[in-house]
Formats: C-alpha cells, sequence, structure tokens
C-alpha cells in the first residue's frame, strides 16, 4: 500500500530545512521562512524545466499536428502562472525585514541564489546566449558534473531554437505568385506614404515645419524594409540588433496580422504566450533584485556579485525572445492589412466548404 507521506517523501522534504544560525548557536527565527522560500523556488524550477523540455521536444519535429500545437500552448500557459507565481512569491519574503536578515546572513557565506544550477540550466533551456549574459564564466560554485550539465543544457534544442524552426516552417505565407512579405511591404509604402500626405497637409494648414514629423517617418520605414531586405536583415543579426532568422520572424508577423484566422488562433496564443513568459522572467529577475536592494541595499552579494547592480543588468539585457516582442512596432492598421489570395483564405478555415442551406 502506499500512502500519502511515502509518496510524497514527506520525510526527506520535510527534513531538509537545516538553520546555519541555529548550528552556530545563535537561530534567526526568519531564516526558516528563508530556506522554505528558495527550497521552493528550486521545486518550481524543476516543473519549469519539465515543462519547457516537453514543449521543446513537440516543437523539434519536422511536423507539428494542430493537437500538438494545443499542448504546446496549454503547457506554456502553466508555466507562465508558476513563473508569475514566483515572481510574487517574493512578498513572502519581503515580509521579513532588513534587520531580521542580517540576523543570519553572515552564517550564509558564501552560499547564494546567484548559485542556483536549476535556474542557470532553465536559462540555457529557453535559449539565452552566452553573448547576453552579465557574467559568462562564473563556475567556483559547481561540481565537474554539474558543469556537464550546464554544457548539456548548453549544446540541446533550446526553446528559441525550437520556435524559430517551427515559425520557419509555417505554411500559408506563399502561394502561386503571393508571398507574404512582398504584400505585406507594399501595405507598410502605402501606409507610410498616406502618412506622409497627412503631415504635409496638417503643416501646410498650421503653418508649421514638417521636416522633423517626415524624418520620423522615413526612420519608421528603414525599420520596417530592413524586414523585407535579406541582406540588412543579416546585417542586424551580425549586430546583434536581431537574433531570429527572417523568415522566423516573418512568420511570426504573418501570425499576429491574421490572428483572426481560425488556424492561426492558436499559432497566435502560442507566440502570444512566448512573449508573455519572457516577460515573466523578466519580472521575476526584477522582484529579485528589488528583494536584495531591500534587504542589502548596495552591498556585495554573498555569492560574491555586486548584488543589485549585477541583478539589475540580469534583468535589463538577459531577454531571449526580444525579437517576438518587438513585432508589435511593425504592426499596421487593419486598412492597411494586405488581402490574402482566396486559397490561402480558404485553407485558413476550419470549413473550406460552406454546408447547404
Amino acid at each position: 500500500m502506499l500512502y500519502y507521506s511515502e509518496y510524497l517523501a514527506l520525510d526527506a522534504v520535510l527534513g531538509a530545512q537545516h538553520m546555519e544560525s541555529a548550528k552556530h548557536g545563535a537561530p534567526a527565527h526568519e531564516e526558516m521562512l528563508f530556506i522554505i522560500t528558495h527550497q521552493t523556488f528550486e521545486l518550481w524550477f524543476k516543473q519549469v524545466l519539465f515543462e519547457v523540455d516537453s514543449v521543446i521536444r513537440l516543437l523539434d519535429r519536422p511536423y507539428l499536428p494542430e493537437a500538438d500545437m494545443s499542448l504546446c500552448l496549454s503547457r506554456i500557459i502553466r508555466v507562465n502562472k508558476i513563473m508569475a507565481h514566483l515572481a510574487e512569491q517574493f512578498t513572502l519574503i519581503e515580509t521579513m525585514t532588513p534587520g531580521e536578515f542580517m540576523e543570519f546572513r553572515a552564517f550564509l557565506n558564501p552560499a547564494s541564489g546567484f548559485q542556483s544550477l536549476q535556474w542557470r540550466v532553465l536559462e540555457r533551456t529557453l535559449g539565452l546566449p552566452e553573448q547576453k549574459r552579465v557574467l559568462r564564466h562564473y563556475t567556483e560554485p559547481f561540481t565537474v558534473e554539474q558543469l556537464k550539465q550546464l554544457d548539456d543544457a548548453s549544446s540541446r534544442t533550446t526553446l528559441f531554437a525550437a520556435v524559430q524552426r517551427w515559425l520557419e516552417q509555417m505554411p500559408f505565407m506563399e502561394h502561386g505568385e503571393f508571398a507574404f512579405w512582398d504584400a505585406y511591404k507594399s501595405s507598410v509604402q502605402s501606409m507610410l506614404d498616406n502618412d506622409r500626405r497627412e503631415v504635409r497637409v496638417l503643416a501646410e494648414a498650421e503653418g508649421t515645419d514638417p521636416t522633423s514629423a517626415l524624418e520620423q517617418i522615413d526612420a519608421n520605414e528603414r525599420s520596417f524594409l530592413s524586414l523585407f531586405s535579406a541582406e540588412a536583415y543579416e546585417e542586424l543579426r551580425t549586430q546583434g540588433v536581431r537574433r531570429m532568422s527572417q523568415r522566423a520572424t516573418l512568420a511570426a508577423l504573418f501570425i499576429s496580422t491574421y490572428r483572426d484566422r481560425p488556424l492561426l488562433q492558436t499559432p497566435y496564443r502560442f507566440v502570444d504566450a512566448i512573449i508573455e513568459l519572457d516577460r515573466l522572467v523578466s519580472l521575476w529577475r526584477y522582484r529579485h533584485t528589488m528583494m536584495v536592494s531591500r534587504m542589502i541595499g548596495m552591498r556585495v552579494g554573498t555569492g560574491g556579485s555586486s548584488g543589485h547592480d549585477y541583478l539589475m543588468q540580469t534583468t535589463i539585457r538577459q531577454r531571449v525572445f526580444d525579437d517576438l516582442t518587438s513585432l508589435s512596432s511593425y504592426l499596421v492598421p487593419t486598412q492597411h492589412t494586405p488581402p490574402l489570395p482566396e486559397a490561402i483564405e480558404s485553407r485558413l478555415q476550419f470549413v473550406n466548404e460552406r454546408p447547404g442551406l
């Protein structure tokens, strides 16, 4: 027979809280909260990795059935719920005052959240590239086996790579002489030309100089056109401005543009959920930064990092899916959305033929 405590290994779990302050003969009441909160973080990190790994396996295939697309969406939504919960979990630690934290902080050196192996594996699993990492060569606290886990996480297919591959395989963007990017480029050009006419008319009516407004439209045009030129886009990738492939980016733009079509609704929700995941990871980093700032001010962290400054840099710099987040800058109003050929429109419906009346 299997009992609750045996199934959950509660003897091991509930016996894993060892207060360093008590070992030194100065038990600090708040240390128990600190330990349990961080152990809970690690348990949830394990679940997030479990979910993300499963999504990578589903996406990293030549063909993704519609049912599996829905499964990927539901699992990323679950991950997002967990990450939102983890960001909120800092409110529990913040019931402790900085003075109460100081009662046991000295006993923790050199232990630090900076040394969380699972968090570093998660960063690599999501697809954080080494060149975006604030500190790239921090290996001191890890064993040879743990370093191998980090290397394995870097060498396996990441969520970024899997999402990129899925987007690159997106059908519907081409049919006969129609190519989405050419049609979209023409619509963008028409929209911007209309903007220029309106700026000139308004400037003439008000007797103002339109130069600044026209220069802004020119800058918007250059930004738009960089999406459609293979050479210009590749230059942006070389500069590190963009990371995702041009075709994957255009596929994500296609999905966002025609998101109301039945067969694109789930892909759109999935792309949106990936953007939300990136936001929530950044939110977790930010909440961690604010908690550290409250507890230790500008002191150096127990693990030897620069504390608040280091964490704030990770919040700003270590995002994975900036390419998808920035797509909202390239959406055009509905009246400028290029129409799709009937052959593509019909394929994007659940039912291709209207039933007889």
